[in-house]
């Protein structure tokens, strides 16, 4: 009798955290089906961030800090562009024809579109 009292009580000691765990409230359902703050559909919903528009569908807009029309090449001081995810920078960036800097001036207030890194379009503003 004595072994068979320990036998239910180690049983019973065994089954405890699994059955603390699958009680109601706790997720798994219940007598009063699944707890509130569980499963899939009670999860916060995150906003999904937007893709980046395709630079070359983006106005960029800057200050011209250097042209170098033999290297085919224009640096720009730009704004924020918050379409494409970019901070406010200073980059050199080369002309996809040479002919978009002509008339270019250091100073000056532009307004540019870039294709794979390259300026497509470029004009004073």
């Amino acid at each position: 009798m004595f072994q068979r009292v320990i036998f239910v009580l180690a049983i019973a000691l065994a089954a405890g955290p699994a059955l603390a765990q699958s009680g109601p409230g706790r997720g798994h359902g219940g007598r009063n089906g699944p707890s509130v703050g569980s499963g899939p559909a009670a999860t916060a919903a995150t906003p999904t961030p937007k893709p980046p528009k395709p630079t070359n569908q983006v106005v960029i807009t800057g200050v011209v800090q250097a042209v170098d029309v033999a290297a085919n090449q224009i640096t720009i001081a730009y704004d924020a562009v918050d379409e494409l995810n970019w901070p406010r920078g200073t980059m050199p960036f080369s002309a996809y024809k040479p002919d978009l800097l002509k008339g270019i001036t250091v100073g000056q207030h532009v307004r540019f579109k870039l294709d794979s890194q390259q300026i497509t379009e470029l004009a004073p503003y």
